[in-house]
């Protein structure tokens, strides 16, 4: 019996097949993540956008007259970073249509500058985003 004739996998090869596999799932993993975090983002400025849409109906009736300001959505912060903006209840969301959404999350509307906040904020390549002016501005 010849052990050079013998045929298998040596030590090297193993040790070579194992290495391009992690380096491929890291890759893959890799991927993941950065597809995962921009469909994320992506889905907070969809929701922004909704809400901004929304509440600018009532922001132009308000204007108009036809509504007082109590007619608005949330409930309007008199401190903090967001002093003069309404904080979006569950009840506020719900009549938006917007279920899906949790007010613990934190939703600020600026009637003034029609401007719309995620108080969670979302991060996105390196930076966090609260704003919805902040996130058109980046993305365009």
């Amino acid at each position: 019996m010849n052990i050079k004739n013998d045929k298998g996998i040596t030590l090297i090869t193993l040790i070579i097949t194992v290495i391009l596999l992690a380096i491929i799932a890291a890759v893959g993993v890799s991927l993941g993540v950065n597809i995962t975090g921009s469909a994320r983002f992506e889905n907070v400025e969809t929701n922004l956008l909704l809400i901004q849409s929304k509440c600018k109906v009532l922001a132009d009736q308000k204007y108009i007259g036809e509504i007082t300001e109590e007619e608005l959505y949330g409930t309007k912060q008199t401190e903090g970073e967001y002093n003069g903006w309404y904080l979006l209840s569950q009840e506020d969301l719900n009549s938006m249509g917007l279920e899906d959404l949790k007010a613990e999350d934190n939703y600020y509307v600026d009637y003034e500058n029609d401007d719309v906040a995620y108080g969670i904020g979302v991060g996105f390549e390196g930076n966090t985003f609260y704003k919805l002016s902040d996130i058109l501005e980046y993305t365009e």
